[in-house]
């Protein structure tokens, strides 16, 4: 059997090869999973998710900001590119630190 561009379906599955979508009468899509899912819960038949209470959640971030919220990092936390290029005067990188384009 001819196809239109040339190809049968043989010569597309053989091309594709493990990327060629097998059809699994019991497959669902992520969408009809969800749908599922939710109608189970609604129903009864599963029970609902529950979740850290807001409380819980800002306590285990308590000691990591300041009194104006500011998120206070630990010592010695962070990179500092310039000074690196210092550091590291025959680098590549360090090359272009310091020159001006004008």
């Amino acid at each position: 059997m001819s196809h239109p561009n040339g190809y049968t379906k043989e010569d597309i599955k053989r091309i594709l090869g493990s990327s060629w979508p097998t059809i699994d009468p019991n497959h669902e899509t992520g969408n009809q999973m969800r749908r599922r899912i939710g109608n189970e819960i609604r129903e009864g038949k599963r029970p609902k998710p529950t979740y850290p209470s807001k409380e819980s959640r800002i306590a285990d971030t308590s000691g990591k900001f300041d009194e104006n919220g500011q998120y206070i990092y630990p010592e010695n936390a962070g990179f500092n590119y310039w000074q690196w290029c210092k550091d590291h005067p025959d680098s590549t990188e360090a090359g272009t630190y310091g020159n001006k384009v004008s």
